[in-house]
C-alpha cells in the first residue's frame, strides 16, 4: 500500500510534465474496466431525487445561459427555476434530457472514500435559459431537488465592473487543499470561474469524477464554469468524450469544445487548446486571428484575456513554448491582450514581458496551484525569459480578479488566506 500511495503521489507530481506525460495506456489504472452495453443501468446508488451530478452553468452571455446536470434515471429532475438575486419574478425552464451510455467503470485505487465512476446509462439534462436580464445574477434551483441550487450571472454591459476567479490543476482528492482554498474565498463576489485545465486526476489514484463534483461544488454553485483542456483530460482512452465533452462541451462561443471565446463588461476571454497544434498555419491560430480581430472591432471593446494549459513561458519543471510566443505575442499586442493565464506547472509565477509600446507589458501568470502536488518553480531558472519573472512561489492558491472602470487588479491568495501577490494594470 505504501508503494501504491507513493506511486499515486509521484504521478500527481509529474502529472503536468510535458516531457513525461502519462498516456492512457500507462496511467495507474483507477479501477477495473467493463463494457456497459447499450441497455446498461446504474447500480442501486442512484439518489432519491435522481440527480447524480449537481448543476453547473456555462455558455453565458448577456441574456442567456446553459444549465447542465446529470441524472441517473430517466424523467428525474427535469425543470429549473431562476430568481434574480436582487428582485424580480421567478422564471421556470424545462430541460432537454439526453440518454448517455458510459462504457467503463473507473475506481480510485488509493482513496476508499471516492465513489467510482460507474458504467451505465445516464441522462444528461440541459436547460436553455433565455430572456434573462443583462448584468444580473440569478439564484437557481432544480425544481424537484432544491438542495441542488446555485447562482449564475449574465454578462455585464461594456464598461461595467465585475470579478472572476481563476485556477488550474485541481486535484481535490490529494488533500484538504481545495477545501481550504474554498474556505479562504468564501464571501468573495465573483461572477464566474476560468480553469486552466487538468480539472480532475485519475492518475493520482485518489479521485474520480463522482468524487470531483461534490468536492468542487462551492465553485460550481457560485457561477459559470469555463475550462481549458489539459493533458489530464485524456488520461483514459475514452475520458475526453465520456466526461470532458459531455460535461463541459459548448462552454463558450464561436469555436470548439477546446477553444472558444466569451465576454463580459467589454472584456473578451479566449481559451486555447494546448493539446492541439499552435503552429502559425494551424486551424486554431487562424480561428484566433479572426475572432480576436472581430472582438476588438466590437462596440465597447476594452481588452482581452487569454487562458490555456501548457505554459508559453515558465521557469519551473515543465516545458515552455517559445514558438507559440512568437506566433501569439504580436497578436496579443495588436489586439489589446493584457493578461495571459496558464497552468500545467504546479506553482505560481508572474512574468511582465515588455511590450513594443513603452511602459506597457504583457502579464503572464502561472496559476496552477489548484491542488495538484506542487512542483519546482525554479527548476529551469536559467531560461532567458526568467529575467522577466517578477514573482513566484511554491504554494497552493486561487487567483481573484477585479475588472474596474480603469483597469484590472489581481490578488493571489494561498490556502491559509495569505496574500502572496497582488498587482494592478491600468487599461482602457
Amino acid at each position: 500500500m505504501k508503494r501504491a500511495w507513493f506511486l499515486g503521489l509521484s504521478l500527481a507530481l509529474g502529472a503536468c510534465s510535458d516531457d513525461n506525460s502519462v498516456s492512457p495506456k500507462t496511467t495507474v489504472d483507477a479501477g477495473t474496466t467493463m463494457d456497459a452495453g447499450s441497455d446498461a443501468t446504474t447500480d442501486g446508488g442512484c439518489p432519491g431525487n435522481g440527480v447524480s451530478k449537481r448543476p453547473w452553468a456555462l455558455h453565458v452571455d448577456g441574456t442567456s445561459a446553459l444549465l447542465r446536470w446529470e441524472a441517473c434515471r430517466p424523467g428525474a429532475a427535469s425543470s429549473v427555476t431562476l430568481t434574480p438575486e436582487s428582485s424580480g419574478s421567478t422564471l421556470e425552464f424545462e430541460s432537454t434530457e439526453t440518454e448517455f451510455v458510459v462504457n467503463n467503470t473507473y475506481r480510485s485505487l488509493l482513496n476508499p472514500d471516492a465513489p467510482p465512476d460507474e458504467a451505465g446509462t445516464y441522462y444528461m439534462h440541459e436547460a436553455q435559459l433565455t430572456g434573462l436580464a443583462p448584468s444580473t445574477c440569478y439564484h437557481y434551483e432544480v425544481a424537484t431537488a432544491p438542495e441542488h441550487d446555485g447562482r449564475l450571472c449574465t454578462a455585464r454591459a461594456p464598461g461595467e465592473t465585475f470579478s472572476f476567479l481563476a485556477t488550474a490543476d485541481t486535484n481535490p482528492g490529494l488533500s484538504t487543499t481545495v477545501a481550504d482554498l474554498f474556505g479562504v474565498i468564501q464571501g468573495e463576489d465573483y461572477d464566474f470561474t476560468v480553469h486552466g485545465g487538468d480539472i480532475q486526476y485519475y492518475a493520482s489514484g485518489l479521485e474520480t469524477w463522482a468524487y470531483w463534483f461534490p468536492a468542487m461544488a462551492p465553485m460550481l454553485r457560485h457561477g459559470a464554469f469555463l475550462p481549458s483542456i489539459g493533458n489530464h483530460e485524456n488520461e483514459k482512452p475514452d475520458e475526453y468524450q465520456q466526461y470532458f465533452a459531455r460535461f463541459f462541451g459548448n462552454a463558450g462561443f464561436d469555436g470548439t469544445d477546446g477553444y472558444y471565446r466569451f465576454s463580459s463588461g467589454g472584456v473578451w476571454f479566449f481559451t486555447l487548446d494546448t493539446e492541439t497544434s499552435l503552429d502559425a498555419s494551424s486551424p486554431q491560430v487562424g480561428w484566433f486571428k479572426q475572432q480576436i480581430a472581430d472582438a476588438a472591432a466590437s462596440p465597447g471593446y476594452r481588452f482581452s484575456i487569454v487562458y490555456f494549459h501548457k505554459p508559453f513561458l515558465t521557469c519551473g519543471d515543465t516545458g515552455d513554448n517559445v514558438a507559440a510566443r512568437n506566433v501569439f505575442e504580436p497578436l496579443f499586442e495588436q489586439y489589446g491582450v493584457s493578461l495571459i493565464l496558464q497552468g500545467h506547472m504546479h506553482g505560481y509565477e508572474r512574468f511582465e514581458v515588455p511590450s513594443s509600446e513603452p511602459g506597457k507589458t504583457l502579464t503572464y501568470l502561472t496559476i496552477a496551484g489548484g491542488g495538484g502536488l506542487l512542483g519546482d518553480v525554479d527548476k529551469n531558472i536559467d531560461r532567458p525569459e526568467c529575467a522577466m519573472r517578477v514573482a513566484s512561489g511554491k504554494f497552493y492558491h486561487f487567483a481573484l480578479f477585479d475588472v474596474t472602470k480603469t483597469g484590472i487588479s489581481a490578488r493571489i491568495v494561498d490556502r491559509d488566506g495569505k496574500l502572496q501577490d497582488q498587482f494592478e494594470k491600468a487599461l482602457p
